[in-house]
């Protein structure tokens, strides 16, 4: 028997050294044609065990004689006409026949149909499933509904990108606005007075941003962003109307407390009172400047006492004595 021991000593262990006829581990000797047979191969495991070893003697890198490689076929595909002959796996799909065949063609593989036996064929189905052997023939046709469909489709993908790339924009903008929206937000919180220019400059940079935004249309994940950034936006303009108001009313005060410094610190004078003999000679005019009229009823009078009278006022004034009590009037 292979790998019998001699008898041992009773209780001590068996040595394998101490064996007579030791295992082979290598091939015991070739067979014909050079090749080793898998059961003349052995091997001793690190417990010291000897066991066959696996694989039938080949090693690891080589490949294993049971699997076969998979086969490549030529298939004859008719387009427009022109036959192409294409070399691909059997085991390939119907949808990788189809890139082969835009390579040649010119044809988008979405925009193809690949009848074989007058029968369409999916472009997940199997090559070798299907039936398809060497010197196979395959038709491929243009699908005008899946081209539109296709064209359709990528002008919608243009869209969201151009939308997403218009809104990327934007948030970059908006994003070098912010940090001073803050910073004069930070200023009047403080009670300090801003410039007016730099509010209204960022109030237009803002809302031009926000039209951009307005003229943007787009569906799903974009329009969920374009829709953030415009609160976003409407939120700064909001804090800049904070900001003028605020601004505003700082300036009102620094300006009513500069007023109150500049005003002179005197008492207001009082009137001083006039004498009253003042106010009696200014209110009663000279007897020499008394003037007297004359009215009409007199116009009506005869000469003689006209000229009377006239002359009797003209004496009296011209004399500068003072009136007399009684006036001299001529009677009827």
């Amino acid at each position: 028997m292979l790998g019998a021991t001699p008898k041992a000593r009773k209780g001590a262990p068996a040595k394998l050294g101490s064996m007579k006829n030791p295992p082979v581990t290598a091939a015991v000797a070739p067979a014909a044609g050079g090749k080793v047979s898998a059961e003349e191969v052995w091997e001793v495991r690190p417990g010291g065990m000897l066991v066959q070893k696996r694989g039938g003697g080949s090693s690891d890198d080589e490949p294993s004689v049971n699997v076969k490689p998979v086969p490549t076929i030529r298939v004859k595909v008719k387009h427009a006409g022109v036959t192409h002959e294409i070399y691909i796996s059997s085991e390939a799909s119907f949808g990788e026949l189809k890139k082969l065949v835009a390579a040649k063609t010119g044809l988008h593989p979405d925009d193809q149909k690949v009848l074989y036996k007058d029968k369409e064929r999916d472009s997940k189905a199997f090559l070798d499933m299907a039936g398809v052997k060497d010197r196979s023939k395959v038709v491929v046709v243009e699908d005008p509904e899946a081209k539109a469909r296709r064209l359709i489709e990528e002008r919608r993908n243009g869209h969201l990108e151009k939308a997403a790339k218009a809104v990327a924009a934007v948030t970059a903008e908006v994003d070098k606005l912010a940090p001073k929206v803050a910073s004069l937000d930070a200023s009047v919180r403080k009670g300090e007075k801003v410039a007016e220019n730099d509010v209204v400059q960022l109030t237009e940079l803002l809302m031009n941003e926000l039209l951009k935004l307005d003229a943007v249309v787009a569906d799903g994940d974009v329009k969920t962003q374009r829709r953030m950034q415009v609160k976003r936006v409407q939120k700064y303009v909001e804090m800049l109307d904070a900001v003028t108001a605020k601004n505003a009313a700082i300036i009102r005060k620094s300006g009513e407390k500069l007023a109150k410094q500049q005003q002179p610190r005197q008492q207001p004078r009082q009137p001083q009172p006039q004498p009253q003999h003042n106010q009696y000679q200014q209110q009663q005019p000279a007897a020499g400047q008394t003037r007297w009229e004359m009215f009409d009823l007199l116009s009506s009078l005869p000469s003689t006492s006209s000229a009377s009278s006239t002359t009797t006022v003209s004496s009296t004034a011209s004399s500068g004595a003072p009136p007399a009590n009684k006036h001299d009037w001529m009677l009827f």
